[in-house]
């Protein structure tokens, strides 16, 4: 039996394949069946069946507002936070 992979709204995930644009990088935007995901470079939305997505995943970068406590992103590579310029 498979494990399903727990998608939560708002993590940003990294795909296998890059997006014609050029991004690896994609935020979850709709859960269910199908996943929604969100380019983070050019914007593109589309819906992915879950067990699609769950073959072309490489990384979470980030874990949206709803992980549970002590979620890190996978070791790989972390997403570098931005600063508000002062």
């Amino acid at each position: 039996m498979a494990l399903v992979v727990d998608f939560q709204m708002g993590d940003v995930l990294q795909l296998r394949k890059a997006h014609p644009c050029g991004s690896f990088q994609w935020e979850v935007v709709r859960l269910g069946a199908d996943i929604g995901l969100r380019c983070l470079t050019c914007g593109r939305r589309v819906l992915l069946e879950r067990s699609v997505l769950e073959k072309r995943l490489k990384a979470f970068l980030s874990r949206g507002v709803d992980a549970p406590a002590g979620a890190q992103p996978s070791p790989p590579q972390e997403r570098a936070t931005r600063q508000a310029p002062r």
